[in-house]
Formats: structure tokens, sequence, C-alpha cells
């Protein structure tokens, strides 16, 4: 039995960026088959301050060094979206795995281009979906297969958070900015619907719409408006793989928000799966209604 470690660096693993310190790097420090044993920033400095803190043995300003160096053997990209492209380029000629956060890319062009880098190659890479990996979403996929609604006749998925409308501060200022690619729709909407249709299914025919109702955000830090050029309002309506219904609503900029609430109605039972926020946070509550009202998890 191999127990070795797998030793992985971070670009843009900075004490400063919340994502990373957050996430990754306590999941790190709590799975016995990880390791960070290297730290990247924009700048040395930081960067050795962030290794000393994280316990990392390696500090960079470039990826590409990162990457290259032998005591990494994987990349984890945890930058911002505008930046993955170049930093997934400067990793893979190291050929090593590659874990990229979600959104992939600012736009399809080049998310494709990044795509066909790691394929040529045959990289083990991964997107930074998480949802996918959450015990509460395969139990519903798991529960849907095997028959526990019976037939599936609709599913309602509403997401409601106070982020991404009318307010923000200077260092999300970035996510109003649609050019950047790191909005609503691709950051909240992309892991919300990743999640719906790897439970359910994928859309086969739809429509949708999406608004703007904040046309300004007021960055109160820096006491600063500046014009928003992104929606705040997502609606999608159609029908899935087995002419299932479905509708999604998600919207920003809501006070006093429900989270997310996905109902799933069958010919036998319901199925309400809740969370305080977007899909991909968590922490869930599960229930069925059926002749029983019961909380499955």
């Amino acid at each position: 039995m191999n127990n070795k470690k797998v030793r992985a660096g971070i670009i843009c693993g900075s004490f400063n960026n919340g994502w990373a310190r957050g996430s990754h790097i306590p999941a790190m420090e709590h799975l016995k088959e990880l390791e960070l044993t290297a730290v990247g920033t924009s700048n040395i400095e930081g960067a050795m301050i962030s290794a000393d803190t994280f316990k990392a043995t390696h500090a960079f300003d470039k990826a590409e060094d990162l990457a290259q160096h032998s005591d990494v053997d994987m990349v984890v990209v945890s930058i911002n979206v505008k930046e993955h492209y170049d930093a997934v380029k400067a990793i893979v000629p190291a050929v090593k795995p590659i874990y990229c956060e979600w959104p992939l890319d600012s736009n399809t062009t080049e998310a494709i281009e990044m795509q066909e880098w790691v394929e040529s190659r045959q990289l083990p890479n991964a997107i930074g979906l998480q949802a996918r990996q959450a015990p509460a979403i395969n139990y519903v996929k798991d529960l849907l297969t095997e028959g526990y609604v019976g037939k599936v006749l609709s599913a309602n998925l509403n997401v409601s958070i106070d982020a991404m409308g009318g307010v923000g501060d200077k260092a999300t200022a970035y996510v109003f900015d649609r050019k950047i690619g790191g909005n609503l729709l691709t950051i909240v909407g992309g892991h919300n619907l990743d999640a719906f249709t790897y439970m359910l299914g994928e859309f086969k025919e739809l429509s949708a719409v999406t608004a703007q109702q904040f046309p300004e955000v007021e960055l109160v830090d820096i006491q600063k408006v500046i014009e928003k050029t992104i929606d705040d309002q997502i609606l999608i309506t159609g029908k899935l793989t087995n002419d299932e219904t479905a509708s999604v609503h998600i919207q920003g900029g809501v006070k006093y928000q429900t989270g997310l609430t996905l109902e799933i109605f069958g010919e036998k039972e319901t199925i309400v799966l809740n969370a305080p926020a977007s899909i991909q946070m968590g922490s869930y509550k599960l229930r069925g209604a059926g002749p029983t009202d019961k909380e499955l998890h």
C-alpha cells in the first residue's frame, strides 16, 4: 500500500486570499492524502509570508517555477478567473495534475483551448465544481436513481443571495464587470446549474431571461459608486432529459435572502433540499415528503 502524500502547490495561496485561505488550504491540512508544499503569489515577499503562515516549504512568484519544482506533485489554481488561462498555460509544460477553480475561464474560446492542452498531454485534471462531491447532493442523485420519488414530474430551484446586487467592496468589485468573467451567472449560476443537472439530468430544451435590477454598485469600504455590467436576475424554464419540467431562479442583492431551495416532485414522493447560501457552500438540510414527512439527512 502506497501511503505517500500528494504534495500540492497552490497558485494564489496568499494569506490574503479569502478563498484559498478559507477552503483549499484547510482541506489540505485535514486530508491525510495531501500535503501543502508550495505557495505562489504575485510577489516573492508575500509568497514567503504566506508559505510561512501555512507551513509550506517553498514560495514562488511565478507559476511555472512552482509547477516545475520537484517537491510539487500537483498544482491548484485559485487565482482570479481572468488569470486562469495564463496560470494553466504556465503549469501545463510541467506535466502534472491540475485542479483549477470554477469558472474555468473568462470566455469559452480560451476554456476550450485549456481543455485541449490537458487532453493532448493526458493530464489528470479537475474543475472546482465541488457540489458534485457533497454527500447530500450524491444522496439525492442516488434516491432519484433508485426511484424514491417514482417518476420525476418537475423540479424547481430557487437561489437568493445578498451579494452581487447593488452593494460590494473593493475586493469584490471585479464580480460586477462582465469582461472579468466571474459573476452571478458564471459563479453562482454555474455551480448551481451543474449540481442541478448532475442530480436530475441535462436540459433538452429551455428558455431563459436575465435582467439587471441594480445598474450601479456602491463599494462601501472606499465610498465609491461604479457602473455594473452584469445581470443580477437569472431565470430558466424548460424540460430535462426525461421530459421533467424544470425552473431555475437565481438572484443577487436580496435582503433577508432565503438561500437555496430545491424541490423535486415525483409521482410518489417529494424531495426538498435547503441550504443557507449557494449549493456549492453547504450546509444542507434534506427532507422527503410523502405519506409521512421525514428528514432524510
